[in-house]
């Protein structure tokens, strides 16, 4: 009789023991919550953006893009700055990006930027044109930063998007 009880508790151990970490892990998730993926922009839906059928378009390569328009002087200036920056801080994928500049009115004189495309006003982009953003080489949208966004937090954010999506463009 007492090894059978012995036996019992053996196994009941062994149970035990084998159903812990699931249980550990259980609890674990609902006492204490993943934070979850948070990125520094806004994450857009993925549709095309509007801009990209253009001609002239830059194809197969990721896009920094915002307005320019007539009415932002100070303000686009610190824009396009920091786009060079976040693209040039990319290393070995800056071959990978561009910067497009889509212009509203004529300038007498414009930023530099390797790439320029008409817009007009009224076409509403996803997320305003209080900032940038990027768009992806098959021409959709990805993520939009406001102005004043953190260049250090931008450029890490688009490195990381640039490293899982190593593939594309």
């Amino acid at each position: 009789m007492k090894s059978i009880n012995r036996g019992r508790a053996a196994l009941l151990a062994m149970g035990l023991l084998c159903l812990a970490p699931v249980l550990a892990a259980w609890l674990a998730y609902w006492l204490l919550p993943p934070k979850g993926g948070r990125s520094y922009g806004q994450l857009l839906p993925t549709r095309p953006f509007t801009a990209a059928v253009q001609p002239g378009w830059p194809r197969g390569k990721w896009v920094l893009t915002a307005v320019l328009g007539a009415e932002c002087h100070g303000r686009c200036q610190q824009r396009w700055h920091a786009m060079r920056q976040i693209e040039r801080a990319q290393g070995e994928a800056t071959a990978r990006m561009t910067r497009v500049a889509l212009q509203v009115a004529d300038r007498s004189a414009p930023l530099e930027v390797p790439h320029s495309l008409p817009h007009e006003a009224e076409t509403e982009l996803p997320a305003g044109n209080q900032g940038f953003y990027l768009i992806d080489p098959l021409g959709n949208q990805v993520m939009f930063y406001r102005d004043g966004a953190d260049p250090r937090q931008v450029i890490d954010e688009v490195a990381k998007v640039l490293k899982v999506n190593n593939g594309l463009g």
